[in-house]
């Protein structure tokens, strides 16, 4: 142990984590577009009937999935001597990672989850409990501390030959007209939920309790720590589902619906309300780059920019914050990154000008913070 604690130490004095690539097990095909695969479905493990298509970063969240494997989907530090898992670094060093404010709102915790989304099928008509509904049940719900809030980016690639997403449900769809559609079976549900279209560079956000059903392209996701699901759709993957795979804490898909949030989910203004563009943030424009938010403050629990370095930009943040490199190579407080490097800017770092840099051409980096400390709720108030 103390062998581990000085590699991290070592990794701390620096104040920028990397962390090593992270790939999760899930109920669809991946397409082809991830590092680990050549062609659609490259990822498949028989023995699980699954297939790896969703890459997930800085993740302190396991993965619900049916044949568990221990620890999945926790990250882990790229340190001297062997990885550390995330987790292990928090309760070892979570005060210097997070920073004193930080981690009297987590503990030892990072209360975000980051994902690439790679399908190659659409990903069934699902939906994920709120935080109230986990909180006040939580045997339901596989023993996850949250609900689940999430939002888009859709990045620059293949979109995939459904680039669409049905978000929500029409006015006047009650929970005997959904449940009704979900028996009937051969996609029938999708004709009560309207769509938005997939549209590079920009994104949408879907509040917990609506049901939705993402499209085929490939997408950057930022969400609540947790992996609550259930199920809307039998088929999943070309095969029909088990009752555990499709509504994992209940009796039967009928008992789960009594967990959608109708009143959001048939708002007429949800698709408009919920869309995300890229807003420039003010006075971080120049020759040297631009940062943007993706995923602005007033989404609350998450947020998150995107920075495209031309040369050289300073940035500097409110507390520690997540960061992926999705194009270019450079140098991030003098740390060697490029296409692909994942890594945790500890907080440190984060609250006093940082420098990036551009190497032979430019940088575009996706950095993703969590909720502001004194917003953070962990337990119900």
């Amino acid at each position: 142990m103390r062998r581990v604690e000085q590699a991290l130490d070592r990794l701390l004095d620096r104040g920028v984590l990397p962390l090593l690539p992270n790939y999760v097990r899930r109920l669809y095909m991946d397409g082809g577009r991830l590092p680990i695969s050549r062609r659609p479905g490259d990822t498949y493990v028989p023995r699980a009937r699954m297939w790896r298509p969703e890459r997930w970063i800085g993740s302190t969240v396991s993965a619900m999935n049916p044949h568990p494997i221990s620890d999945e989907g926790i990250s882990r530090i790229d340190a001297p001597g062997g990885p550390i898992k995330l987790t292990a670094a928090l309760q070892m060093r979570g005060r210097d990672i997070l920073g004193p404010p930080a981690f009297a709102a987590y503990g030892p915790d990072f209360p975000i989850l980051i994902k690439i989304l790679d399908p190659a099928q659409t990903i069934g008509f699902h939906f994920h409990a709120r935080d109230e509904d986990v909180w006040a049940h939580p045997a339901r719900f596989g023993g996850q501390r949250f609900g689940k809030d999430e939002a888009y980016y859709f990045l620059d690639a293949p979109k995939g030959p459904i680039p669409y997403t049905h978000v929500g449900l029409f006015p006047g769809t009650t929970r005997r007209v959904l449940a009704e559609a979900i028996a009937a079976g051969g996609g029938r549900v999708l004709e009560l939920s309207p769509v938005i279209h997939q549209r590079i560079g920009e994104g949408f956000f879907v509040p917990a309790g609506i049901p939705h059903r993402p499209g085929t392209a490939l997408t950057l996701e930022v969400q609540e720590p947790s992996d609550v699901y259930t199920m809307l759709e039998r088929e999943s993957g070309g095969r029909e589902l088990t009752p555990g795979e499709m509504h994992p804490g209940f009796a039967s898909v009928d008992q789960s619906l009594a967990f959608v949030d109708y009143a959001a989910a048939t708002d007429p203004g949800l698709l408009r309300r919920c869309y995300l563009r890229p807003e420039p943030v003010r006075g971080r424009t120049s020759r040297r780059g631009r940062e943007e938010w993706i995923f602005p403050l007033r989404l609350g629990k998450f947020s998150g920019k995107r920075l495209v370095v031309q040369t050289r930009l300073e940035s500097v943040a409110g507390g520690p914050y997540v960061a992926l490199v999705w194009r270019g190579r450079g140098r991030v407080n003098g740390m060697r990154v490029s296409t692909g490097s994942e890594f945790l800017v500890t907080a440190r770092v984060a609250t006093r000008p940082h420098l990036y840099e551009a190497e032979g051409g430019r940088l575009e980096v996706f950095l993703f913070f969590p909720p502001a400390p004194e917003h953070f709720r962990r337990t119900p108030s």
